[in-house]
């Protein structure tokens, strides 16, 4: 299971709702419908950080419009799980 944690702006309007944290739960690029692959790229490029979350630990993937890849402690996403919303559509 790979799941993605995105921050936006103060703000920002994610599918008609304000949120600042959301998730997308289960998603997988190769094996997901179409609609969620827009999702989550939509979700990718506004969001200003973006984290992966899978059986491997925690990436942040994107920081500040770019692409990175840093291992951080399962820890520093928990603040951030307690706030996110879920975004299925």
């Amino acid at each position: 299971m790979i799941d993605y944690y995105y921050e936006f702006a103060e703000g920002s309007d994610v599918l008609g709702d304000t949120v600042r944290y959301a998730f997308l739960r289960g998603y997988h690029p190769d094996d997901d419908s179409e609609a969620r692959q827009m999702l989550h790229g939509q979700c990718y490029v506004t969001a200003s950080r973006v984290w992966l979350e899978n059986a491997n630990g925690a990436v942040l993937i994107r920081a500040n419009g770019r692409d990175v890849h840093h291992r951080i402690n399962a820890r520093e996403l928990t603040w951030i799980k307690l706030q996110a919303r879920d975004i299925e559509l």
